[in-house]
């Protein structure tokens, strides 16, 4: 044989070990334990809001538990579907993940007329992990200090009264909506980009009142007036502050969470290692401390209980929806 040449029958048997080789390879690369590579959090809101400083505390511990960087990328826009469908349309392998809530899985589906994702059948529920009530808090100006003097002012000042949301479709549009409607009162809405801007502009008076979530430290400071808390309990944070409930309007319960979603089809292995990971990222002390200043209350719950919540939130938005005349384009 001359150098160099190889016959047909030893050039198949190269093509054959090449081609195990490959496959060997690529068995090891697949054999590699989650997570090989850094983890994608989407935040489908702007940076600087109360959900995208919870992800990030989210993401750090996470990433901490997990051995592996995750890091946050916002999407925001749309009333949250940007960064919803995105991760809806992600590679199911865990290395894409959503940081879902009560809005998108809930007053999102419950409103919009088209949706780019299902919100049941593209996500793989991992665990939810925070719940929190809202505040509502009015300018110093408004001449009302509880639920009562605000209904019987907007009930005789007609128009006068303002209250500023997150934008249309968001969770202070909502629980708004339903206060007016249980109220029989019409405080005009003002949609904003993000509830940071919607707060500080209610701070500076030009907005009557919002509901939010994260407003205490400016109650504190005298900045804003908290009328009233949005859940059927108290928030401890502010014991001192009745619930819309207690103050009269009976039934009003607007309470809300954060979990985690993966795209649909992510390897069961993988949703549980993240599920492990989000376990013990809550019952971590200091994370809870933390989460608490910001105005969370962390509540991990599994997979199964977050998918119940899902379908329920999204009937109950839709009841709301129709009472208030809550459409989205």
């Amino acid at each position: 044989m001359k150098q160099g040449l190889v016959v047909p029958g030893r050039r198949r048997h190269l093509a054959a070990l090449f081609a195990a080789g490959l496959a060997l390879a690529a068995g090891r690369a697949d054999a590699q334990p989650y997570p090989a590579k850094p983890i994608k959090l989407i935040v489908p809101y702007a940076p600087g809001g109360v959900t995208d400083v919870s992800a990030r505390l989210v993401a750090q511990k996470l990433g901490e538990l997990l051995g592996q960087t995750v890091y946050v990328e916002n999407k925001g826009g749309g009333g949250t579907r940007i960064g919803a469908s995105e991760a809806a349309r992600a590679a199911p392998d865990g290395y894409t993940l959503l940081y879902a809530n009560s809005i998108t899985h809930g007053t999102l589906p419950a409103t919009a007329v088209s949706l780019p994702f299902d919100p049941v059948k593209d996500f793989t529920p991992i665990a939810k992990l925070f719940w929190y009530a809202s505040t509502i808090v009015c300018h110093p100006s408004v001449p009302a200090n509880t639920v009562a003097e605000l209904v019987a002012y907007a009930k005789g000042h007609p128009g006068k009264l303002s209250y500023a949301s997150a934008g249309p479709g968001t969770g202070n549009h909502f629980s708004s909506e339903l206060f007016n409607v249980m109220a029989g009162v019409k405080i005009v809405h003002v949609p904003y980009r993000g509830s940071g801007p919607a707060l500080q502009d209610v701070i500076a008076g030009q907005v009557s009142c919002t509901h939010d979530g994260a407003a205490k430290p400016y109650v504190d400071a005298g900045k804003v007036k908290a009328i009233a808390t949005t859940g059927i309990a108290r928030d401890p944070r502010l014991p001192g502050v009745p619930t819309v409930d207690e103050a009269g309007l009976k039934g009003y319960d607007m309470t809300w969470w954060q979990g985690l979603m993966a795209p649909a089809g992510t390897p069961s292995g993988v949703v549980e290692r993240l599920a492990r990971a989000t376990q013990a990222l809550a019952r971590d002390e200091a994370f809870r401390a933390k989460a608490y200043d910001i105005g969370l209350n962390v509540q991990y719950e599994p997979a199964d209980v977050l998918a119940r919540q899902v379908v329920q939130d999204i009937a109950k938005f839709r009841r709301i929806a129709a009472e208030a005349n809550i459409v989205l384009d």
